[in-house]
């Protein structure tokens, strides 16, 4: 009787998350046993489909992917974990290194790659993407400590300064010249950076630092 590789998907993108699973559903060995889309919702699961791994986003709502990885690790040691990302940050990938998350693949990554992490992470290796060797870079404006202690963005830097002087994201969008939609996606990835899940308490990161 074959054995199947069982395989958990969890990504907020309802087209990400279906061309995954119909890529990986096209090999003769692999299982896709559940399709989640909020990071609260992966535990439970985990412990319903019993996985052997997980294919894990980074931005996802209501509990983030480091979050979820950690507590996956603690609680299933036996169920490997990849994250499946768009963020090629230092400080993503050094937080994986630190939880002990064995895979970190990139979003632009082809199926062959994509196999050859899950290959490689069930063997009880790691695999993290090759690309992440040229494109994880320190900060640009690493010289800033300010920046470099928080791995923030410049752009990020004046979204939180406007956000500390109570602009909404529509006001925020129409001064920075950006869509709403972008703005509440760096808006995502300054609460992943800095810990920060309320918007009250970036208000006081940004007066605290000087930002407001």
């Amino acid at each position: 009787m074959e054995t199947f590789i069982k395989i958990l998907i969890a990504d907020d993108h309802q087209l990400f998350n279906d061309g995954m699973k119909m890529m990986l559903s096209a090999e003769d060995n692999l299982q896709i046993v559940g399709q989640v889309f909020s990071g609260k919702d992966v535990l439970d699961a985990v412990h319903r489909l019993q996985p052997d791994l997980v294919l894990l986003d980074i931005n996802m709502p209501h509990l983030n992917g480091l979050d979820v990885a950690g507590k996956l690790l603690s609680s299933y040691p036996n169920v490997r974990v990849i994250m499946l990302t768009m963020y090629s940050d230092r400080k993503f990938v050094d937080d994986c290194h630190r939880l002990g998350v064995p895979g970190y693949i990139l979003k632009n990554s082809g199926v062959d790659e994509v196999l050859n992490a899950i290959d490689t992470v069930l063997a009880g290796k790691r695999y993290y993407d090759p690309k992440l060797t040229k494109s994880t870079t320190p900060n640009q404006h690493a010289d800033d400590s300010f920046q470099k202690q928080f791995q923030l963005t410049k752009r990020e830097i004046e979204i939180i300064s406007l956000i500390g002087q109570s602009f909404t994201n529509e006001e925020i969008a129409d001064k920075l010249f950006l869509s709403v939609a972008t703005v509440k996606t760096h808006r995502n990835n300054i609460n992943l950076k800095l810990g920060i899940n309320k918007p009250a308490d970036l208000v006081k990161f940004a007066v605290e630092h000087g930002l407001a």
